[in-house]
Parts: C-alpha cells; structure tokens; sequence
C-alpha cells in the first residue's frame, strides 16, 4: 500500500465543523435529558418535571443518558461498518435484518433458559454477559442469510439488498412472535415493551463500560483505518490495486457491524433507524472522507437517542411515555423511503 493510503487524512474545515456541531447537538441532548423527568401532578396524573434531581434521581438519569449515547453510537457505527461492506447506502441493522436477528437470538436463550434441563444450561450459557453471546449470534446469523441471499440474486444493488433484509427481518421477527407466544402471560408485557425500544433507567455499570468500551476501540479502529476504507469505497480492482486486503476488512466489517448491534440491542432493545440515518448525518457534515465520516456518525447517532429520548419525556398521549423506538420510527420511516426513492432515481 502506497504511504498516501496509509496516513489518514485529516478533516476538512467543513469536517471539523460538523463534528463540533454534532458534538454540541449530543450535549444539548444530554443536558436536556439531565432536566427532564416525570412526575405526578396534583390531580394524580403523569407530568412533565424540569430541574435537577435529587441524587438518587440525578444516578438513574445519567446512567439513561449513558445508555442511550452509547446505543445510538453503537447503531451508527453498525450501520456505516454494513454500509461500507456493501457499498449501499440503504444498509443498516434495521434494514438487514441484524436487529431482529439479534433480538431473537436474546429472546430465544431467554426461552431455552426456562425450559429446564440441558436446554435451560444451553439458555443460560448465551445469556452470560446479559445476553451478548445471544444476540451477537443471532446478528451474525442475519447478515450472513442477507449475505448468501443477495449473492443469489446476482449481487449487492440497494433495492435487492432491501428486500433480502425485509425478508430476514420479517423471519426472525416472526419467531419474536411465536416465543412472545411460548414464554408465560406474565412476561409478555415486558418483552412487548422491549421490542418497540427501551431505554434503561439503570443499566449495570459493567454493561456501559463495555458498550463504551466497545464503542471507543472500534471509533478508534475506523479513524485509524479511515484511508482504507475510503479506497474499498472504490471498485474492487482499484482497492486491491493500491494494496487494500479487501476480503479480511469486509471479514471484520462484517463481525464489527454485527458485533455492535448486537450491544446495542442487549441495552436499548431492536430500534430501528439510528444505523440508518446516523452515517447518512455523518456524512452530510463532515464531507466524505471517513476520517470525519467516523466520529460524526457516532456523534450522530449518539444525538440521535438522547434527542428522541428527550422528546418522549414531554410527549404524553395517555398511555404513558411513548417508547423511544416508536419515535425514532416516525422520523427515520419517511427518511428511509426518501433514501430509497433518491437511490432508485441514481440508478
């Protein structure tokens, strides 16, 4: 590899700028968060509370804004990880079908635990580690279904690459079903709730730190390899002309991606969008180098949740606080048909 393609490029003006906007977007958000919380009013009703908490309170919050930044990081980086690998712009956890695979992975250990027997040993080996070794499975199962299947259809263009995700989401999702159906009436609630995205109040601290944890190496890993995954965005022939080893970085694309979505859905639940639209942000701010293109997309998708997050806190419709993946939904449902139409138009 030539000594350009190995020093990473350093951003651009308008690079540098994005990430100090995404960056104050993600604080604001945060701060915002910090404020918010519920509480009942004098008639016994839910209501909106703005002020630093007490200490107990300010924990629970803080230990939420962690989660939810470090989920939506966790989301963008999976989706810009499946969108490098695939050279598709309509590539994400969501749309591939990772998160649902993921899901169903955690929600299957979860059943076989309660089996008994040598199911339930086998349930409660994947559910080590608060179900990681579970869902990381079921996401790399996913992407490889999406893989084998668009390679049958003769290759990776977006539309093919969307209905192969729609239809391995729509498997795994399901057999979300029929084990919502199988684990008892009592428990149901909580995974119904799971499914449409929840954040935590009060996640383990051994989870965050390894979520960030995992979060951090990998930002590091990308903008270290940033000029290498600028050339794989080229043709085959022209990466491996300059000395790009095209299959062992799709190899990690590929459990990176995963692997992130798998954390991700362990704290949060399956919410859609974020790894969709998080490097779509990215990119837009920071230009298209993935020096910039990196720590944006984690600022992006970490702002991402905390904004949502924020907003369910004031958003009442009776029921309770929305749950936060049904607001994600809303915006990023429009946004995801808009990219389809803008890629359909290209080709």
């Amino acid at each position: 590899m030539s000594g350009s393609s190995r020093t990473p490029r350093i951003p651009s003006a308008r690079g540098r700028g994005g990430i100090v906007g995404l960056f104050l977007i993600a604080a604001i958000a945060a701060g915002c968060r910090l404020l918010l919380g519920r509480g009942i009013d004098a008639d016994g009703g839910a209501t909106t509370v703005v002020g630093l908490p007490e200490a107990v309170l300010l924990e629970i919050r803080v230990s939420t804004i962690l989660a939810a930044a470090t989920a939506g990081a966790a989301l963008g980086l999976s989706g810009l990880a499946f969108q490098t690998l695939l050279r598709n712009p309509l590539a994400s956890p969501w749309v591939l079908g990772v998160s649902s695979g993921a899901g169903f992975g955690l929600m299957l250990a979860m059943w076989l635990a309660r089996l008994g027997g040598g199911a339930a040993m086998v349930g409660g080996m994947l559910l080590a580690g608060a179900g990681i070794p579970a869902s990381a499975i079921g996401a790399l199962l996913a992407i490889s279904i999406v893989w084998m299947l668009s390679r049958r259809l003769g290759g990776f263009d977006p539309v093919g690459l969307v209905l192969c995700g729609v239809v391995t989401s729509a498997t795994f999702g399901a057999g979300i079903m029929l084990l919502q159906h199988l684990v008892p009436s009592g428990v149901r609630g909580d995974l119904v709730g799971w499914m449409m995205g929840r954040i935590p109040e009060l996640a383990p601290r051994w989870l965050l730190a390894v979520a960030g944890g995992s979060v951090g190496l990998v930002t590091i890993i990308g903008w270290r390899a940033s000029s290498m995954l600028d050339a794989a965005s080229l043709g085959d022939d022209e990466a491996r002309s300059i000395g790009v080893p095209l299959e062992a970085m799709r190899r990690w694309l590929l459990v990176l991606g995963g692997g992130l979505a798998a954390i991700a859905v362990v704290l949060v639940g399956p919410i859609a969008f974020v790894g969709l639209l998080a490097p779509h942000a990215g990119r837009r701010l920071t230009g298209a180098g993935h020096r910039g293109v990196v720590l944006g997309t984690v600022l992006a998708g970490a702002s991402m949740l905390l904004v949502a997050d924020a907003v369910r806190q004031v958003v009442d419709l009776g029921g309770g606080r929305l749950p936060v993946g049904v607001l994600t939904a809303l915006v990023g449902g429009p946004a995801f048909l808009g990219l389809l139409l803008q890629g359909r138009g290209r080709a």
